[in-house]
């Protein structure tokens, strides 16, 4: 499964959103440009602290389990090196709960390792900032369901946009300086292509035409609705960039991935943008698989 890929400081900057929206000013956000942010991203006055983490080199469940297991270990101890500090940041406030938010986890062996870190963690001598209930906990943002959908604006409904095929001319004058070509080149690896001059014409003729128009769909959409074209851009590009992770080095057939991609992208769109109409949601796919198309420098593999 094609999973979207998230840049450590957007998965922060999104939790932190998240938090800010459930608990307003119940909730403290903790700076990290001073000093890093000493274990913690944020805490509720509640003695909820929050730990936001987006591993970025993990490709299997093994790795991921890792990376999550270092991170738990790694920002434990930043709160314990300097008890006296993290106490001062926390004032009064003794954590219950150390709540590692994080895109994906996929192992109960995160879960096992966390139990038995709270269980060290509480053990004697108790750091003063370390509540006697004292657990770790890992979750996603699924915990935010209410605030992620009002974040992909629900409040939309059926968005569509009616903007009209792109001509020849508006085609050759948006994909001049060598893009059509170097469109070709990489047809041209896929053996079905290569084999079928016509079928290349006719494929490289819409994908060119998918990424007119789309460029056309974002330019309405951040005009007309600016907080869910970012929130669609944000989706399409980090999805795009775990795609292009995951394919290095792959010998797939090229359609066969564009068809997949394509599928995922809709069903991803439809569920993290629910205010954009069904027929939106496909056109938008259409349009980053052009993209992807156009400028991805990965290409499709030579027949052997």
């Amino acid at each position: 499964m094609i999973r979207e890929q998230w840049d450590g400081g957007e998965w922060q900057e999104h939790c932190c959103q998240l938090l800010s929206m459930r608990y307003g000013t119940d909730v403290q956000i903790i700076p990290d440009r001073d000093r890093g942010d000493g274990g913690l991203e944020a805490y509720h006055f509640d003695g909820t602290g929050y730990q936001c983490y987006a591993p970025q080199e993990a490709y299997n469940t093994t790795a991921l389990t890792d990376a999550q297991k270092v991170k738990i270990s790694t920002d434990i101890a930043k709160l314990d090196k300097d008890p006296a500090r993290t106490k001062r940041l926390l004032g009064s406030i003794t954590l219950r709960r150390w709540v590692l938010l994080t895109p994906n986890f996929d192992s109960k062996e995160l879960v096992m390792f966390a139990r038995d870190k709270s269980e060290k963690v509480r053990k004697h001598p108790r750091p003063s900032w370390c509540h006697e209930t004292f657990e770790i906990v890992v979750s996603d943002d699924s915990i935010f369901a209410r605030e992620v959908a009002q974040l992909y604006e629900r409040v939309h409904t059926g968005v569509d946009l009616d903007i009209p095929d792109p001509s020849g001319d508006d085609i050759f004058a948006a994909t001049s300086g060598g893009m059509a070509d170097r469109l070709t080149d990489k047809l041209l690896a896929e053996p079905h292509f290569a084999a079928d001059a016509d079928r290349l014409g006719r494929y490289k003729s819409t994908i060119l035409s998918d990424y007119v128009r789309g460029c056309d769909q974002f330019s309405e959409l951040e005009s007309r609705y600016p907080t869910m074209y970012a929130s669609v851009q944000r989706r399409l590009k980090s999805t795009l960039r775990g795609l292009a992770r995951e394919l290095e080095g792959t010998l797939g057939a090229g359609p066969v991935v564009i068809d997949t991609l394509q599928r995922r992208l809709e069903q991803n769109l439809q569920q993290d943008a629910p205010g954009l109409s069904p027929v939106l949601c496909h056109e938008l796919a259409r349009y980053a698989i052009a993209l992807w198309l156009v400028e991805c420098p990965l290409y499709f593999p030579a027949a052997a």
